[in-house]
């Protein structure tokens, strides 16, 4: 019985370090336009919300929504650095209602505009204005070969 309770903890507590092993950091693969948008939606469903801040557009051209997306780096690090404040902590509850549900709904186009290469993701998002709005595009502009948000 002795020899029978020894298993059971070596094979419970082997179940407990291999299950938080399994957590794995999202690896942005800068080439893929699809890898960038998923690293939002990956971002929202774990709240690792560090990922968002190298997302932007290095040239700084990028729309007023992805200034806000990528922004939420810098609010998420503002409550570890202040403490927790009840309307940034509702700024992070939003963005994480709305994209941790997020996908990529269909082919990826790409396009060239004045020797810029830009690339359009179609995603569904948790749109606050309703379904009719879920459905959205996200831009993006190559920059030396790798891809970053720029518009949606």
């Amino acid at each position: 019985m002795k020899q029978l309770s020894l298993i059971l903890i070596f094979i419970y507590s082997t179940s407990i370090v291999s299950f938080g092993q399994n957590k794995k950091n999202y690896k942005i693969i800068f080439t893929d336009p699809a890898s960038v948008v998923n690293a939002i939606f990956y971002a929202a469903q774990t709240r690792d919300f560090a990922i968002m801040q190298c997302l932007n557009d290095p040239y700084g051209e990028s729309d007023g929504d992805v200034n806000g997306l990528c922004s939420i780096s810098n609010i998420a690090k503002q409550i570890k650095e202040d403490g927790e404040n009840e309307n940034i902590k509702k700024g992070l509850d939003e963005f994480v209602k709305y994209f941790e549900s997020g996908r990529i709904t269909g082919e990826i186009t790409y396009s060239e505009v004045d020797g810029i290469e830009y690339a359009e993701v179609p995603f569904w998002f948790n749109h606050p204005g309703g379904e009719s709005r879920s459905n959205e595009v996200m831009k993006l502009v190559n920059r030396y070969g790798n891809w970053y948000l720029s518009g949606f």
